[in-house]
């Protein structure tokens, strides 16, 4: 069975012309995942998804989807520490392993 790279992208161009083909291999390599873009955030310091999520501009959703799939890789932990966002809520903090 073929070990697919982490951050590989599932992204597939609009057609099948040469054109277009060769307009995705050329830009294929630049493209960021979201996975990466968070691994990138959580890397450089400990961070809630809330602080990636405004970071990154990315939906909460999109973000906490990310950071569990990172956990279950085990490339990012939960820090143990929370940040309180509010009077009412607070969030847990991921961090690189």
């Amino acid at each position: 069975m073929k070990q697919s790279n982490l951050f590989d992208t599932d992204y597939q161009s609009a057609n099948y012309t040469d054109t277009s083909q060769e307009a995705l291999a050329t830009i294929k390599p630049k493209i960021k995942t979201k996975r990466e873009m968070v691994y990138d955030c959580v890397k450089l310091k400990a961070s809630t998804n809330y602080e990636i999520s405004d970071e990154l501009e990315m939906p909460l959703s999109s973000v906490c989807g990310r950071v569990h799939e990172l956990q279950e890789l085990n490339l990012v932990e939960n820090s143990g520490l929370t940040r309180k966002l509010n009077m009412e809520t607070s969030d847990s903090m991921a961090k690189r392993k």
